[in-house]
Parts: C-alpha cells; sequence; structure tokens
C-alpha cells in the first residue's frame, strides 16, 4: 500500500510537470508495470478463464498484455484514441485473434473531439480541457506544460457495443484521465438493456482536485440504482488520483461466470 501511494504521487508529478525527464516508452512501460498488474491483480477473481474484457484507455496494451498472461484464454476489446499507441497496440497484438483493438475513446456521444497531450508523458492524455489546462492553485498542471492535440472519435459506449450485438462482459478497466465519468455514463444504456453488471476497475480523481467533480460523484451515485455498491472517494483513494473497483451485489471474487444477460 505505501508502495503504492508513492507511485501515486510520483503518478500526478510526473504527469504534467515539465521538469521531469521524458523516458523513453520502454522505460515507461517497465515502471509502470508493477502498478499495472496490481491493477491485474484485483480483477482476475472476477474474470472467469474465458472471460470477457474492455480495456478502455488501453494506451499502448500493458494491461491487456498483463491480463493475457494469466488468462490466456480471455477475450479483450482495447480503446485507444490516439493513434501512435492504438497502433502499437495493433501490433503488439498481431494476429492474436482473441483481442481487437478500436481506434477510439469511448464515451457517453457519438463525436469527433480534440485529445490533449502532455509531450513529456506517455499517459498524460485526456479529453478534459479543464483538467490539462487547469490553472488552479491545487493543479498538478503546471502553465509551461507542453500541450499536444489530436483530434480523435469519440463513440457512445453502449450504443456501440449495441450495435456489436455484444450483451456480456466480465470485466471492464477504465483509465481516461478524468474522462472516466463519461465513460461510466456512456455505458449505463447497455447495463440496463442486457442487464449485465461487470465488474468495472476505474481510475478516479479526489473531489477536491477533479475539476469536474460533480459530473464524477454524478456518475457513480447513477450506478447505485444498477446494484453497485457505492463509493466513497475520502475513504476509497488514498491520494489525488486513484483506482477503485465497482463490484455489482452479489458478485463475490470466484472468477465463475456472473449471473446476468447470456454471452452474446
Amino acid at each position: 500500500m505505501f508502495k503504492k501511494a508513492l507511485w501515486l504521487a510520483e503518478k500526478v508529478r510526473r504527469r504534467f510537470a515539465p521538469d521531469v525527464p521524458t523516458r523513453s516508452l520502454g522505460e515507461w512501460e517497465a515502471r509502470h508495470e508493477e502498478t499495472v498488474r496490481e491493477a491485474v491483480d484485483s480483477v482476475l477473481p472476477y474474470l472467469p478463464e474465458d472471460g470477457v474484457f474492455l480495456d478502455i484507455g488501453a494506451n499502448i496494451g500493458i494491461f491487456t498484455r498483463l491480463l493475457r498472461e494469466q488468462r490466456p484464454g480471455a477475450t479483450g476489446l482495447l480503446f485507444e484514441p490516439v493513434a501512435r499507441y492504438a497502433e502499437m497496440c495493433r501490433e503488439r497484438f498481431a494476429g492474436d485473434e482473441g483481442l481487437e483493438v478500436v481506434h477510439a475513446a469511448m464515451g457517453d456521444e457519438d463525436a469527433v473531439r480534440t485529445i490533449y497531450k502532455a509531450a513529456h508523458n506517455y499517459g498524460a492524455n485526456s479529453l478534459i480541457t479543464e483538467i490539462m489546462f487547469d490553472r488552479r492553485p491545487n493543479s498538478a498542471v503546471r502553465p509551461d506544460t507542453v500541450i499536444e492535440e489530436e483530434e480523435i472519435r469519440l463513440l457512445d459506449g453502449s450504443r456501440w457495443l449495441l450495435e456489436r450485438g455484444i450483451e456480456h462482459v466480465d470485466v471492464i478497466k477504465t483509465d481516461t484521465e478524468g474522462y472516466d465519468y463519461a465513460v461510466l455514463d456512456g455505458l449505463r444504456e447497455w447495463l440496463v438493456r442486457t442487464g449485465c453488471r461487470p465488474v468495472l476497475h476505474v481510475e478516479l480523481l479526489a473531489e477536491d482536485y477533479h475539476p469536474l467533480a460533480d459530473r464524477q460523484r454524478a456518475a457513480l451515485d447513477a450506478y447505485v440504482p444498477l446494484g453497485y455498491q457505492a463509493v466513497d472517494l475520502e475513504r476509497d483513494l488514498s491520494g489525488t488520483v486513484g483506482d477503485v473497483l465497482l463490484i455489482p451485489e452479489g458478485r463475490h471474487p470466484q472468477g465463475g461466470p456472473q449471473p446476468g444477460a447470456p454471452r452474446s
């Protein structure tokens, strides 16, 4: 826990501090692997050997790579809006018929949007202008942070899944740099219409830090009537940024299939 807390503090510092030297992509991946492995370990008990998962905000595919090492029979969909990283995922998983890489972001609408990328950090890519150009006193974004822009495709999560005929998913991981509230909002109709209740591994920001904290809170609260446990960010986060498991009632960490809609 202490090691993870230190990593989270470092994650915030390196995310937006241009005075921190940019590592090579290989070095960056190696540095993040241990923490990503912790995320994988937290969802493994809820993913059957032949389970289905979504990796939303896949970046270069670290989460999926580590997950498939433990669940080689699982199938997954990776969503990554940054062209360079989506292509790296396709190259990394080329020939793997159990994985599909979708070059798009997932959210609560179909649109063309701009993603903002901190030039010094491969993981600091966000659709939230208020985060990437944050100038509040408690912001981790320095005024001299170099921000690059890229036009990307945004998908309404429920519409896309329903059009594809996908009715069952066991685990969803979302890590979208503050945009996760929109991912949750976009999935809600699919949950209602299919009856499926996957476990969600969600990156969240502390309420005194997220510039759109009210929207994040509303998205989390909307999952309670769907049978998910309530989230207390003061209790569940150990710092400014952290990961939380949204677990539906009656779902136990046994790795077996969940009740609900049949698999597609």
